[in-house]
């Protein structure tokens, strides 16, 4: 019982409390700090879920029970009584608790993989008649249109997408930067990154973590993409593309994960930042970091030393 109330006071801990601590943390400086930050704590949320069924299920005590008595003693005398009077829930609850969670997880998943398969389709039916590969770059395929626009196709064999118009507007540096950063998409595994993220929101809304996730996560993975490209090529091209570009295309409506986004301006504001203040940025977000990990072992330690406190008193 120890365990359980520890897991589910440090899961409802992140998943409630979670977004609203990591959504105050700049990670705009240090975006892989942010984006481990977010699925980390994604990760906690249904591991500890995971245990709880585990524990509620296994004979006997469950690891790690007896090293938690040894805190909290006053929970013995009690705990075989709450077993007694649960015993015959238990294995139903269990049940329950993992088939409609996985259930719904997987209708969603097969769900969303099917759209994005049938979109990934069409898309490519429509670039065989209307692309043409370009010769200078491997999985790179050029549009003949006017408008400046650069994007990312996932899936196997991935490739980006760029306009003529594009090649129009910039220089051969900002070509390779605006290119980098596409490719940095491709090989970070950004869209599927996302695609995660959006299923957990859809199959489990009343989570504020996951919830909050897609959004967040977006806009690291455009940093942490800008990061990886201005590494490659050099931030004042990058920089200089992307204001081009938003200039061309001014009103038009953004993509996921597409070059120009709502969060520009951040981006913007990244790129052209000095270095120190980018490595100052860095530790102020990991020193955060390190504080928001605190929640999960801090519920957990309130809700244990709680119940024993009530235990105690119901005792006396």
């Amino acid at each position: 019982m120890i365990v359980i109330t520890a897991l589910l006071a440090a899961g409802f801990a992140l998943a409630i409390a979670g977004p609203r601590v990591l959504a105050r943390i700049d990670f705009s400086a240090a975006p892989r700090i942010g984006m481990a930050a977010w699925l980390g704590a994604i990760a906690a949320v249904m591991g500890s879920a995971v245990l709880v069924l585990i524990a509620l299920a296994w004979q006997g005590d469950p690891p790690g029970e007896r090293a938690a008595k040894a805190v909290a003693r006053s929970l013995a005398a009690l705990e075989p009584l709450v077993i007694t009077w649960t015993a015959g829930l238990i294995m139903p609850v269990v049940l329950i608790g993992m088939i409609v969670p996985t259930g719904q997880l997987a209708r969603i998943a097969i769900g969303h993989r099917g759209r994005e398969t049938a979109l990934r389709r069409r898309h490519s039916e429509l670039i065989e008649i209307l692309g043409r590969a370009d010769p200078a770059g491997a999985r790179l395929v050029r549009l003949d249109h006017p408008i400046p626009l650069a994007y990312s196709v996932a899936g196997r064999g991935g490739y980006v997408v760029v306009t003529d118009g594009l090649a129009r507007c910039l220089t051969d540096a900002q070509w390779r930067a605006v290119l980098a950063h596409e490719n940095a998409h491709l090989r970070g595994f950004h869209h599927h990154i996302l695609g995660a993220c959006q299923i957990l929101a859809r199959a489990f809304g009343w989570v504020p973590l996951f919830t909050a996730a897609p959004a967040a996560m977006a806009t690291l993975l455009e940093l942490a993409a800008d990061r990886t490209a201005a590494n490659s090529t050099d931030p004042q091209s990058l920089y200089t593309a992307l204001r081009t570009v938003a200039a061309h295309t001014a009103g038009a409506p953004a993509g996921r994960l597409g070059l120009i986004d709502a969060d520009l301006a951040t981006r913007l504001e990244c790129l052209a930042a000095a270095p120190e203040s980018r490595s100052a940025a860095r530790c102020t977000a990991a020193a955060m970091l390190v504080a928001t990990l605190s929640l999960a072992p801090l519920a957990a330690v309130v809700a244990v030393g709680s119940i024993t406190g009530l235990v105690g008193l119901i005792a006396a």
